[in-house]
């Protein structure tokens, strides 16, 4: 069996960086009472840690945001509302199973993507088969935005300490996508996803908020459709998952899944077919604001499900560029620049690679590779996924 891998400024002015190092630590003065009463939503009862522990874990992190700050790096790190978060309470939202990939393989009429980047030919092979694909162009353009151009799919939503950001995202590429085609979408019902999609190799779990991936959620999609949220009620992963085909809001002709550790097929994916789901390694953004990330190891664990939404280059006022990834996350509105982070993007494939040495991590799935390579800014060339002909039903 073939394991497959599972979304600012190059060097920022001193006058910028103090500029944007002030705005990020707008609240790095306030006291922890302060801190909580803008950011606790759980009652005392509810609460696993002590006061004084979370207390401490404040201090540190805020400590750990002046003095990365005080760097001048192309990132700025805030105090948001994990600032006080446990390592097991950020964990929860690292919920993607990177091994639970669906049986069936890829379920578009095409067995592999076949991709023309500039003059070279990338195949992906699927089942051992090869059939004729149409040609991508030979050049992209050179940014994209999928935000400037659809105008009511834009959903941010907040995974909250449900390990569902596989959902979320697939959710969202859906909607998008649906866009896209049809020129109208509608918010899906990503807890349908949740409820409904197992996890049938039980890797570290059984769906749900415990994980899952974006394959197996354009698969049920492709197979059940997605009903609008609203007319969604929550259930729960079994008998109660409320998946009545007839109600569905979207219907999907199937999915692709992209080569792996390679970035040319991503990049014609999301100007060509529009956003696409990606793997990463989030363990290292809780703090994020704003900037270009460039924060994390060449030796990626991938953990989180996110939406690649756009590329471009973020240039500084002394000139110099800096090419990202442009990815929606699943943490709420008020992460982050606006729900997104831009990820640093490398212009050749080799050149930020790595090993991701525990993919088990999370997991706990027999038989699979002791370590796995990762390409990529958080390992985000490691594995991506988009659905494809996602379109509203009447």
């Amino acid at each position: 069996m073939r394991f497959l891998l599972l979304a600012s400024c190059a060097a920022l002015a001193t006058a910028v960086t103090s500029k944007l190092a002030a705005m990020a630590s707008a609240h790095s003065g306030a006291s922890y009472e302060e801190f909580r009463k803008r950011h606790r939503h759980r009652s005392e009862t509810e609460d696993t840690a002590s006061y004084l522990a979370r207390r401490d874990l404040y201090h540190s992190r805020l400590a750990e945001i002046k003095a990365h700050n005080a760097q001048g790096r192309s990132w700025l790190a805030g105090v948001n509302k994990f600032a006080d978060y446990t390592e097991g309470e950020r964990k929860a939202l690292l919920g993607y199973k990177r091994w639970a990939r669906s049986a069936n393989g890829p379920t578009t009429a095409v067995s592999f993507l076949q991709l023309q980047a500039n003059g070279q030919q990338i195949r992906h092979e699927a089942k051992g088969q090869q059939i004729r694909h149409e040609h991508a162009p030979k050049r992209v353009a050179t940014e994209v935005d999928w935000r400037t151009k659809l105008k009511s799919s834009s959903f941010f939503r907040d995974q909250g300490s449900c390990g569902s950001c596989w959902a979320v995202a697939a959710a969202g590429a859906l909607e998008m996508q649906a866009e896209h085609l049809s020129g109208n979408s509608t918010q899906l019902a990503y807890q349908q996803l949740v409820d409904c999609v197992a996890n049938p190799n039980h890797c570290g779990g059984k769906g749900g908020c415990d994980g899952a991936t974006a394959e197996l959620a354009f698969e049920y999609a492709h197979t059940h459709g997605l009903r609008k949220d609203e007319d969604y009620s929550t259930g729960i992963l079994g008998p109660s998952c409320q998946a009545q085909s007839s109600q569905a809001a979207v219907s999907v002709a199937g999915w692709q899944r992209l080569p792996v550790n390679t970035g040319e097929p991503l990049l014609m994916a999301v100007a060509q077919h529009g956003p696409v789901v990606v793997s990463v390694d989030g363990s290292s953004w809780f703090a994020y604001n704003r900037g270009v990330f460039d924060g994390c190891p060449k030796d990626a664990v991938v953990n989180h499900a996110v939406l690649t939404v756009g590329y471009g280059k973020d240039r500084s006022e002394d000139g110099q560029e800096k090419l990202y990834w442009l990815i929606r996350n699943s943490w709420g509105a008020d992460w982050g620049e606006s729900a997104h982070i831009r990820l640093l993007r490398h212009s050749a494939d080799d050149a930020y690679c790595g090993v991701d040495k525990d993919p088990k991590a999370g997991v706990g799935c027999d038989g699979g590779p002791e370590e796995l390579p990762v390409c990529g800014m958080c390992g985000i060339l490691s594995d991506s996924s988009h659905p494809v002909g996602t379109r509203m039903n009447p």
